[in-house]
């Protein structure tokens, strides 16, 4: 049994849904903060947090503080993401714990902005900001699972690469008439939003933009890549049964650095972008 995380805190197991609830175990402190002890599952091929479960865990402390805020400047609203950038600047590896961190900047009548992260022990892992807009709460009736579409039929298994990889779910890819790979994803139950309903979590995208854009910058450069920083912006909901694909586009190289951006769409409708920094620390 998973023992809770060192420290004072009212921790419990209790929450999260969704994603979070797949890709834990998170504990989840009373005042908001979450933590998680880094297993193997949680892990990329040099046994370190893979970037796409830190960028994950996160964006759920950051959503769990907007959506506090929202619900105190509006009661029965929810806080919905527009914009997210993370940085990543240190990691962590099994057996170390990474907790969030999230205070809310300002809160307006439509807006919440949010700034934090991860610490691990005194080093800080990662910093993010984010900005969501306060709508009503969808009723239960409209938390209906949308009619599920299928996959491109070109689209085969992506064969995961490291633990992480495995554990979050599966992903596909297609080549396009150019011959680009397109990035699939069936949204399931596992990959929706950690605080309920049913659109995709934002830790999914960003894993998603990590795993595909991360490829790009791989193939172009002929090196082994490490993210240095993501951003995503929310254009359209995409919830569940939905068929998410994502296409990459280099954008430039500077350098060791080099910055990717992603377009995710649902049916050919914009729903997802995304931008990316890599860092060159290896040739293949």
């Amino acid at each position: 049994m998973s023992l809770p995380p060192p420290g004072d805190g009212a921790w419990t197991r209790e929450g999260l849904q969704g994603y979070g609830l797949h890709v834990g175990p998170i504990w989840c402190d009373a005042n908001g903060p979450l933590a998680l002890r880094i297993e193997e599952r949680h892990t990329n091929i040099t046994g370190r947090v893979h970037g796409g479960m830190a960028m994950g865990l996160a964006s759920m402390g950051l959503a769990r503080a907007a959506q506090g805020a929202a619900r105190a400047a509006r009661p029965g609203s929810r806080a919905t993401l527009l914009n997210l950038n993370v940085e990543l600047i240190d990691s962590a590896q099994v057996g170390d714990w990474l907790f969030t961190e999230a205070i809310v900047q300002r809160t307006t009548r439509t807006m919440v902005f949010v700034a934090g992260g991860l610490r691990s022990g005194e080093r800080t892992v990662l910093t993010a900001s984010a900005v969501y807009q306060i709508e009503a709460e969808a009723s239960p009736s409209r938390l209906r699972a949308s009619e599920t579409m299928a996959l491109h039929p070109d689209h085969s298994v992506r064969e995961p690469v490291d633990a992480f990889s495995a554990h979050v779910g599966t992903f596909h890819v297609r080549a396009d008439a150019q011959g680009e790979p397109i990035g699939g994803l069936q949204v399931l139950p596992d990959c929706l939003d950690a605080r309920g309903g049913d659109e995709i979590d934002a830790g999914m995208v960003l894993m998603m933009a990590d795993l595909f854009l991360g490829r790009r910058a791989r193939t172009l450069s002929g090196s082994v890549c490490v993210t240095v920083g993501m951003g995503i912006s929310r254009l359209a909901p995409v919830r569940l049964g939905d068929a998410l694909e994502v296409e990459s586009h280099t954008e430039g190289q500077h350098g060791e650095t080099l910055v990717v951006s992603g377009r995710f769409r649902v049916n050919s409708l914009p729903v997802f972008s995304a931008t990316s920094l890599w860092k060159m620390v290896e040739k293949k």
